[in-house]
């Protein structure tokens, strides 16, 4: 075997972005892999033939040399040809799968990278790798190695329905060569993240790639409940389609309840820290939190929170209250940070706008509300100050003259 003492084993990663290839490296070697980095196919087949590793992870989109050249020239020498290699690559359409399988590669992964689900792979293939190896040099345990083997079979197997379509995915293990098709009757779900470009640019790479990897994982588990197929996923864009490859004469209904299951998980409570802190990153101020001016918590904020209650109760909406109380308590957090020593109670316009939500007011008119009830508050603390003689928030910062009785 060609594991150094005290590693996991020996892991070539073969990718032209460097960010990506040091964050594999780093995340390998944490967990305990020999990691060798090159950044192009020629240096990858001379790393191999040298040394052969335990496997390699190989970028499919490279100049020069492409992942799968390389990938062939590997098959083809007597020192790497059973050197399992998995492909790697933003694109995530079939035709690529397919391809990828056709020259020799053992499993594919997507980037951005879900890190668990990736060491989970690297793990299963290492170890399936280092059976095969003790097979090789010992004929003595065949039997209980062949066990093992059938298992860890079972679980490629298991890998492959979860990337390719079940009917793909058979033929590929029959041997048979799967054609292109056509498919008259199809809808097709194309959805990305709102102002991603600006959400990226204010965090790290790996913020990036576990934000992405949580809420695609999310995805993921979701469109299981529905007869869909994720057709690729490309930095931020997630796209699924019904109809195909088994025709479905439902496919518009199965994507339309697919499209509001998403919304829902992007709406989630536990999603609420890490918009907030996107939010903020990003310069945007959150309405109805962080104002200077309260103290306190606005006891018409209470008043509208148990009207919300009461709405949800009688069954005209339901989980918007639980998110609003997530979205409040992380922004008081986040803002907390921010700005210390600042009073960050939620006001009267946060839960405004949840209550208009609840009994489905357009968004779009959520300002115009806003502002016809702010001229009318406006011009009712005017007439009462002028009719009291009393400034109307006295606990304000508001230090100007008191009015003429």
């Amino acid at each position: 075997m060609n594991q150094t003492p005290g590693t996991r084993g020996n892991v070539l990663v073969v990718d032209d972005t460097l960010v990506n290839l040091r964050i594999l490296t780093e995340m390998l070697a944490a967990q305990g892999y020999k990691v060798r980095p090159v950044t192009s196919g020629p240096q990858a087949l001379q790393a191999a033939v040298a040394a052969p590793p335990d496997l390699v992870l190989l970028d499919i989109n490279m100049p020069g040399m492409t992942g799968y050249e390389v990938c062939q020239q590997l098959k083809s020498h007597a020192l790497t040809r059973d050197v399992p290699v998995i492909f790697m690559s933003a694109r995530d359409e079939v035709l690529d799968k397919i391809r990828a399988f056709e020259v020799g590669g053992v499993d594919y992964v997507t980037k951005p990278f879900h890190l668990e689900e990736l060491l989970a792979r690297v793990a299963t293939h290492v170890s399936l790798r280092a059976l095969q190896r003790q097979l090789e040099e010992s004929r003595s345990s065949a039997e209980a190695t062949a066990r093992a083997l059938e298992e860890e079979k079972r679980r490629t197997d298991e890998l492959l329905y979860s990337m390719l379509p079940r009917s793909v995915a058979n033929a590929l293990r029959d041997g048979k060569q799967v054609a292109s098709d056509s498919f008259p009757d199809v809808t097709v779900l194309f959805c990305d993240i709102v102002d991603f470009t600006t959400t990226a640019s204010s965090h790290s790479p790996l913020q990036i790639f576990e934000l992405l990897g949580q809420l695609f994982t999310r995805f993921d588990d979701l469109i299981e409940r529905h007869p869909v197929y994720k057709v690729e996923t490309v930095g931020d864009c997630y796209m699924v389609a019904a109809g195909v490859p088994e025709p479905n004469p439902h496919h518009a209904d199965a994507v339309v309840a697919t499209a509001l299951d998403m919304l829902d998980a992007v709406g989630a409570p536990e999603n609420a820290t890490a918009w907030i802190d996107a939010e903020l990153a990003a310069g945007r101020r959150i309405m109805g939190m962080g104002h200077r001016i309260y103290r306190v918590r606005d006891p018409r904020a209470a008043v509208l929170e148990r009207a919300i209650a009461l709405l949800e109760r009688a069954g005209v909406s339901t989980g918007r209250l639980a998110l609003a109380r997530a979205v409040e308590r992380a922004a008081e957090g986040a803002l907390r940070t921010k700005y210390p020593g600042r009073p960050l109670a939620a006001n009267v316009e946060f839960y405004t706008a949840v209550l208009l939500d609840t009994v489905g007011i357009d968004r779009a008119a959520f300002s115009p509300t806003f502002a016809v009830g702010r001229v009318a508050g406006w011009c009712a603390h005017v007439l009462e100050q002028r009719a009291t003689g009393r400034l109307i928030r006295p606990a304000s910062r508001y230090v100007g003259p008191a009015p003429a009785p």
